[in-house]
């Protein structure tokens, strides 16, 4: 059975890393030049950009339940790998600088490992 705390928990607290990451107390000003926008943060909150985040960390945390239910650690690592590979793979056709990638898919792995842990705590 799925366990939803965990898969809820796992969503936050990898959408809060990504507030660490990606935020001024992160790499915000270094990352956001090396993806060639604008550094300054928006006066209001990209809320489409942060739905469409919400959306994969929800199916990204379900894949990773679901491989939790079937003993499947393996699986779910396969799983991680391929979108910091997708994630990097992304960034290098963008042109994005070597620090922008590295930061994109430290990010995506980050991910993977708060959901992973989450299932390990609860």
């Amino acid at each position: 059975m799925i366990n939803w705390l965990a898969l809820g928990a796992g969503v936050i607290a990898a959408f809060l890393l990504g507030w660490l990451v990606y935020g001024p107390i992160g790499f915000q000003k270094r990352w956001a030049e090396g993806t060639r926008i604008d550094p300054t943060p928006p006066a209001s909150p990209p809320l489409p950009q942060m739905a469409a985040q919400i959306v994969f960390l929800i199916l990204l945390a379900s894949v990773i339940a679901v491989t939790e239910t079937t003993n499947s650690l393996g699986v779910a690592v396969l799983a991680i790998l391929a979108v910091v590979a997708q994630t990097a793979s992304v960034g290098a056709w963008a042109q994005k600088s070597g620090f922008a990638i590295a930061v994109d898919a430290g990010y995506a792995l980050g991910c993977g490992v708060v959901m992973i842990l989450a299932h390990a705590i609860l």
